[in-house]
């Protein structure tokens, strides 16, 4: 990691980078990055590796017209280029009406913990993915499974910087782990996936146990017609889909009449019912267990927020132009995602349920319709019919299409939240969501996916 600039050293590039600017106004983005993964498949470790990089994003202003160079040449010569470079393009690009004033009023940035020092380790991150592969590799072994996943580890440090004085920094730790069972003949498959800042708070274990588990449940799937289920999502899938809720709430898009929450005459959901009253989501820099980043677009505070409560919408993200023309704050979109839910872990939780389709991942989710959040996408790795508590066997895979915002009118109820990670959408976002149980999903028709 002998590369790896600190916060100190990212500030100092940053004010030497500006220092080389003629326009009336710029600005500097730094990232340093140390990133190392494991890969094992057929029960057995396949790759293995690390890489460092240092990247800065510089952008020229004069006027409405902007230049953007991105470089990791870090030499005095090489970033008066860069900063020249993106100062000849701002003079040959066209007008930007978009093009929002530089930030210059002084932030209150919160406080994270999402920078966790041991695993900065990285002897002892490599000996601790190293152990969790072998974990996994025996739990295949002992069931005569064929495994294959994948553990990534980062230690990431950013800074932005603007002439106008404000400057913004930020560091954090993630580490992210999935793991598949199959079974000799390939014909059932389980899956898991678990991500923490903290190494050491990887349940890695768990996911292990639960991918094995659901491998030899799944064995002689079932069909079943498709149609409107009962449905229990585990909280990757639930996961997946409230990122694309959330993704959904910008505030452009929801006043120009572009979105699920666009209403009559300009006007937008805010302060209505949208969901289900149980329904309660947030994002918070400072959450213990899923911290995440603390700026946003051009420096700007992340502050925590409430996105839904009680089933209303009470917020929609805002960008900086969009703020100015609409003559209200901004308001950046969420670094972290948490979902309330109930006091019951999701393997306890199963077993107060009466029936339903439970869901361990979704795959290849896409757009359908912006209107209505309509998605379309493919359940995999294990889909089962669990009745009085217990799942009772595996069912063949299907297409779905749904909206997040149905399923979140769908809520029955919810297991207590627990850190987990989408497997479509973005797993660098912290996300601390429940097993949600619906009165009903959509499944459009079989798929002969495993």
């Amino acid at each position: 990691m002998s590369n790896l600039l600190d916060l100190d050293e990212l500030q100092a590039l940053g004010k030497k980078i500006l220092s080389h600017s003629k326009s009336e106004w710029a600005e500097v983005s730094l990232g340093s990055s140390h990133v190392a993964n494991l890969r094992y498949a057929a029960n057995t470790v396949t790759t293995s590796g690390s890489y460092t990089n240092t990247s800065v994003d510089i952008t020229a202003v004069n006027g409405k017209r902007a230049g953007s160079v991105s470089t990791n040449d870090l030499s005095d010569d090489g970033l008066r280029r860069a900063v020249a470079r993106a100062e000849e393009i701002a003079a040959l690009a066209p007008e930007n009406e978009e093009l929002a004033l530089p930030l210059a009023v002084k932030q209150a940035y919160p406080k994270s913990s999402a920078y966790d020092a041991r695993s900065t380790d990285l002897s002892w991150a490599a000996e601790q993915r190293s152990k969790i592969a072998g974990n996994a590799i025996k739990e295949a072994n002992a069931h005569n499974l064929k495994t294959a996943g994948f553990l990534e580890s980062g230690v990431h440090h950013s800074v932005y910087r603007n002439s106008k004085g404000i400057i913004a920094a930020d560091k954090h730790t993630r580490t992210t782990f999935s793991t598949t069972m199959r079974n000799a003949e390939g014909r059932s498959s389980g899956w898991n996936k678990r991500a923490s800042h903290a190494i050491s708070l990887l349940d890695a274990q768990s996911a292990i146990l639960r991918a094995s588990e659901k491998c030899v449940a799944w064995e002689s799937p079932k069909s079943m017609d498709a149609g409107v289920y009962k449905a229990i999502l585990e909280p990757s899938a639930a996961a997946d889909l409230l990122q694309h809720f959330v993704w959904g709430l910008d505030a452009r898009e929801a006043e120009e009449g572009r979105s699920a929450f666009s209403r009559p005459n300009g006007t937008t959901a805010l302060g209505s019912q949208v969901v289900g009253e149980k329904v309660h989501i947030y994002s918070d820099p400072s959450h213990p267990l899923v911290p995440s980043g603390t700026y946003g677009e051009s420096g700007l505070a992340v502050p925590s927020t409430e996105w839904v409560a009680g089933g209303k919408l009470m917020n929609l993200s805002r960008s900086r132009f969009w703020a100015g023309k609409s003559g209200k704050d901004p308001r950046p979109g969420p670094t972290n995602l948490i979902m309330d839910g109930g006091g019951m872990l999701p393997e306890d939780f199963l077993t107060t349920l009466h029936e339903g389709l439970l869901i361990t991942s979704f795959w290849y989710i896409r757009d359908l319709d912006n209107q209505t959040l309509l998605k379309t996408g493919l359940t995999r790795d294990g889909l089962y019919w669990v009745e009085d508590g217990k799942i009772q066997y595996g069912v063949s895979n299907f297409r779905w299409n749904e909206s997040p915002i149905t399923v979140l009118q769908n809520v029955i109820d919810f297991s207590k939240p627990v850190v987990t990670a989408p497997r479509d959408g973005w797993d660098g976002m912290p996300m601390y969501v429940p097993t949600i149980y619906v009165s009903g999903f959509n499944f459009a028709s079989q798929s002969d996916a495993v």
